[in-house]
Order: C-alpha cells, then sequence, then structure tokens
C-alpha cells in the first residue's frame, strides 16, 4: 500500500470514528469539531474528537513529508468520501482558526 492509499484509508477510517464516538454531536451533516464542541460546553466529548483530529492530520502531514506535497494531501482528502471531506475540511478550518489571534 502506497502512502497516499494509506492516508485515504487513515483519514477514512478516522471520520468514521468520529461519527460513532459515543454521544456525538452532528452540524448539518457532519459530527461537530472539537473547537466546536468545546464553545457548547461539551469539554470531555470534544477532548476524544480533538484526538481522533490529531490522528488525521497527523496522517496527511506523513503524506506531505513523504514528499508528495499539498496538494497529492487534499486530493487524497477528496477521495476518502464525501463525509470524510467534509469533516476533515471544518477540522482544517477550526484549526486554522485557532492559531489567530
Amino acid at each position: 500500500m502506497t502512502v497516499y492509499d494509506e492516508t485515504t484509508a487513515t483519514v477514512r477510517g478516522l471520520a468514521a470514528r468520529a461519527r460513532t464516538t459515543e454521544n456525538v454531536l452532528f452540524c448539518e451533516q457532519r459530527p461537530l469539531t472539537s473547537l466546536e464542541l468545546r464553545f457548547a460546553g461539551s469539554d470531555q466529548l470534544a477532548g476524544q474528537l480533538r484526538e481522533i483530529e490529531d490522528d488525521a492530520l497527523r496522517a496527511l502531514k506523513r503524506l506531505v513529508d513523504a514528499e508528495q506535497g499539498y496538494e497529492t494531501a487534499l486530493q487524497s482528502v477528496e477521495e476518502a468520501g464525501t463525509e470524510t471531506t467534509g469533516w476533515l475540511r471544518a477540522v482544517m478550518l477550526a484549526r486554522s482558526l485557532e492559531t489567530l489571534s
């Protein structure tokens, strides 16, 4: 299995875990991000989802670090499926917003 295939499978699996986490809350068609859950006051669930999000982001970083580049990582997200793509886009945006003051 290539790094690309491994990444696609990993992020798909992690998105499935995010959807099946006990007491998961949904926003529209995707699980809430840990940032959204923290704002909603559900710190315990936010912590659980944060770990899943971290794993997904690490998988994408491994793909980028393997010199596949950002475009390949984004393509991997797209190929992981609609539900995974929506969730990961929300996670990446939430993490980006956390970095702003």
